[in-house]
């Protein structure tokens, strides 16, 4: 969802305010050469002269994350870092391992596991969230 029209419009239909913070982080994050953390985000704004608390930078990340405008990268540290979704629609994630590069995927048959949920919890499902991990090319072991 690199594209500024898109961001708008997902606000717009959100009922969501466009605000001067929120939409420089957007940029910022779309800019941006790989993943960042909140901190390194802040630091980039910073030294750019613009002028945003800490604090929206973590409360607009969050409000990304939960419209899939971001996705948050579990680094197994107390610092995650965030990128931008590339795809629109629902699609899943394949993080390497060593460098933290993540590609994004929008194959996503999961009906057969679906239902055998439902058969075996009584579940109906209703979303998802799946994540992979391995090693990219330049990274294979």
């Amino acid at each position: 969802m690199a594209n500024k029209r898109l961001f708008t419009n997902l606000f717009k239909q959100k009922k969501l305010r466009i605000s001067h913070p929120r939409l420089m982080i957007y940029q910022e994050l779309s800019t941006a050469q790989g993943p960042l953390s909140p901190q390194e985000l802040y630091q980039c704004l910073q030294k750019k002269r613009k002028k945003i608390g800490l604090t929206s930078v973590y409360r607009s990340l969050d409000l990304f994350e939960s419209l899939g405008i971001v996705f948050k990268i579990p680094n197994g540290l107390p610092n995650v870092k965030y990128k931008i979704c590339e795809l629109e629609n629902h699609h899943h994630h394949i993080i390497c391992k060593k460098c933290g590069h993540v590609a994004e995927t929008n194959l996503c048959d999961i009906s057969k596991w679906s239902r055998e949920v439902l058969e075996s919890t009584g579940y109906q499902v209703t979303d998802h969230q799946l994540n992979f991990y391995g090693f990219c090319q330049a990274c294979k072991p």
